[in-house]
């Protein structure tokens, strides 16, 4: 179990500090491999070592790339595409691709239609459906390709930056993440694992992790949409093709929407018996509209079940000395500066 082997490296650590960040970047991409591959991968595997470094960098350098979509004229200026880090943005992903690329010929080769093992199986036995309906059809090698970059990318760098937003805020606010562990040993007990159908029976933590989610918006503006038609929107004329971007920052930060929206109060998501958790519907935590994030579901999963399981076997806490701070910077998500935390086993 990919959780229990995270948590077994953290109680190895005795007590000691230890940024977070080193065990939890290969078991978020284990998570991911498990549903695009089938299998896992050891946290010292380099081949794995050399895809999270490179995740890193591809999205490191991506965030420099936007200055181009803002202010366009910057592509007229000779050699900006070095000083943006295009290119080292497009060879990060290039080599997360060649990785990739032998796994999806793997597949091809051992394909069963009758034992589907894995994502790219799914779509493999899809396209074959597709093209012989369609041969145009857009299910192909490189829409496949690019379905599990966006799948990997996209999966493991925002679920792992809420994660360890989360530690941070537990370790910052020590009566929160008392109330959550008190939730955890009234529901869930000491003598087995947490597991999601026991989110519904704890509105604290529930609503700790939309409060999160909220405060901390990890993604603060939407991926690019555009409008299919000629439209109004607050009284505003949307002309049909329209680049069209969500501010979810604004929409968590606004005083209107929330009581003092700069503080972390969790409770503003609990019923007024607090019973229950109750999402705002000015909550955008996985996108907004129609086509909000996909894997909003297995997001859910995995926040909750590494949130309670490191707070059922671990105290979280800052070394000695060490103040909150809070700094963070925005790449493509807004990622926490590094830290270290002590995690103090509690059995």
């Amino acid at each position: 179990d990919e959780i229990n082997h995270f948590l077994e490296v953290l109680r190895k650590q005795n007590g000691q500090p230890i940024d977070v960040k080193e065990p939890l970047s290969p078991s978020m991409s284990n998570n991911i491999c498990a549903l695009i591959f089938g299998k896992r991968y050891e946290y010292d595997d380099p081949d794995r070592q050399l895809l999270d470094k490179n995740l890193d960098e591809g999205n490191e350098f991506l965030s420099q790339t936007s200055t181009n979509l803002f202010l366009p004229w910057m592509r007229f200026i000779p050699f900006h595409h070095k000083f943006l880090h295009i290119e080292k943005s497009k060879e990060a992903f290039d080599r997360i691709r060649n990785f990739f690329i032998p796994e999806i010929q793997k597949h091809a080769k051992s394909l069963d239609p009758r034992n589907i093992r894995d994502f790219i199986d799914g779509y493999l036995v899809e396209m074959k459906t597709q093209q012989e309906k369609d041969p145009n059809t857009t299910f192909n090698d490189d829409m496949l390709m690019s379905n599990v970059l966006d799948i990997f990318s996209a999966g493991s760098e925002t679920v792992r930056t809420t994660i360890l937003w989360f530690v941070y805020s537990m370790a910052a606010f020590p009566e929160v993440q008392k109330k959550v562990q008190q939730e955890i040993l009234e529901v869930i007990g000491t003598e087995r694992n947490p597991e999601f159908l026991d989110l519904k029976a704890m509105p604290y933590t529930h609503a700790v992790l939309l409060e999160q989610m909220r405060w901390k918006t990890i993604v603060p503006l939407n991926l690019i949409h555009y409008s299919v038609a000629d439209t109004k929107v607050g009284g505003y004329d949307i002309p049909k093709d329209t680049m069209v971007i969500a501010n979810f920052w604004q929409a968590h930060n606004d005083p209107r929407y929330w009581d003092e929206p700069e503080k972390f109060k969790p409770e503003r998501f609990l019923s007024k018996d607090g019973r229950s958790a109750v999402k705002s519907k000015y909550f955008m935590g996985f996108s907004l509209g129609k086509r909000v994030c996909p894997g909003e579901t297995m997001a859910y999963l995995e926040m909750f079940l590494y949130f309670t399981s490191m707070l059922q076997k671990f105290d979280i806490v800052f070394p000695p000395g060490t103040k909150p701070t809070f700094d963070a910077k925005l790449t493509i998500t807004y990622r926490l500066e590094p830290f270290k935390v002590q995690f103090i086993p509690k059995h």
